[in-house]
């Protein structure tokens, strides 16, 4: 008898002590999961001079530099803002993955500097570096120009090839809503969410990563690679491409079938994707 109470006691630690490993073990992954799906926010440096407002006319477009963010607005109509920026804006990393369980992010570069704005009649460069965990830096370039009524297009490149991911950030005005667009028009709204969206093409031909707001302004990426929205901050977009650029285009219109519109201008003016053998 003794025997067996010493085996269902040893049983009964061995099952409790299972229990507890099993504890810890969620309690790490839920750890993890939250550490890879958290924002990934830049924080910027830049020259002492850049404390200085100025403004960058490119086109029809201004960048008007407030010290430590700017505002990208049509030149003669100031109060629409197409694109608002506070400290850091940009980061990088590098992934393995897309998405799902496998998606994991093994280093993050979130030290962004400001080093210049050159302007090239239509077009807007603006240059620095992002400084990564481990140390290292690698330059950036990002791009503004001028097109047209519809908004204007946003280039950036990290020139560091072992950098594959992307992370570009915003302001979303207080109150503003976020709306995403499926085929028959607008739909549900999209505020509080994170959402991994298909790139480009990936899923039936799909546009890519695009929303339009209650502000009437327009977000297309149009990226091939996979990416994630990020719409859970009521004050920010975060944005996560899954490869070191973007091509993107900030838009801007007096109505969501405007900005529709607008959407489907760009489309139709990119080159034509090979049909299927």
């Amino acid at each position: 008898m003794q025997g067996k109470r010493g085996s269902a006691g040893t049983l009964r630690t061995a099952g409790f002590s299972l229990l507890v490993l099993l504890a810890v073990t969620l309690a790490v992954l839920r750890g993890v999961d939250a550490w890879q799906k958290a924002p990934v926010i830049a924080e910027l440096h830049r020259p002492p001079a850049f404390a200085v407002p100025r403004d960058f006319d490119f086109g029809r477009y201004r960048l008007s530099w407030l010290g430590s963010g700017f505002e990208v607005h049509p030149v003669a109509q100031p109060d629409r803002v197409l694109w608002r920026v506070e400290g850091g804006f940009l980061a990088a990393g590098i992934g393995r993955g897309e998405g799902g369980a496998w998606e994991r992010r093994e280093l993050l570069c979130r030290e962004q500097s400001l080093e210049s704005f050159e302007r090239q009649g239509t077009r807007l460069r603006l240059k620095g570096h992002v400084r990564c965990d481990d140390g290292h830096t690698a330059p950036y370039e990002l791009v503004l120009e001028d097109d047209g009524t519809r908004g204007i297009a946003l280039t950036v490149a990290l020139e560091a090839p072992e950098l594959n991911r992307l992370y570009l950030g915003w302001v979303r005005d207080p109150g503003e809503a976020v709306f995403g667009v499926d085929a028959s028009g607008i739909s549900r709204s999209l505020s509080g969410q994170r959402l991994v969206v298909a790139g480009r093409g990936g899923e039936e031909g799909a546009p890519g990563a695009f929303y339009l707001t209650s502000r009437l302004r327009g977000f297309h990426s149009l990226s091939a690679a996979s990416q994630v929205l990020d719409l859970r901050d009521p004050r920010r977009v975060g944005l996560e491409v899954r490869e070191g650029r973007l091509v993107a285009y900030f838009l801007i219109g007096d109505s969501p079938a405007e900005l529709l519109g607008h959407r489907d201008a760009v489309e139709r003016a990119l080159p034509r994707r090979p049909a299927p053998d």
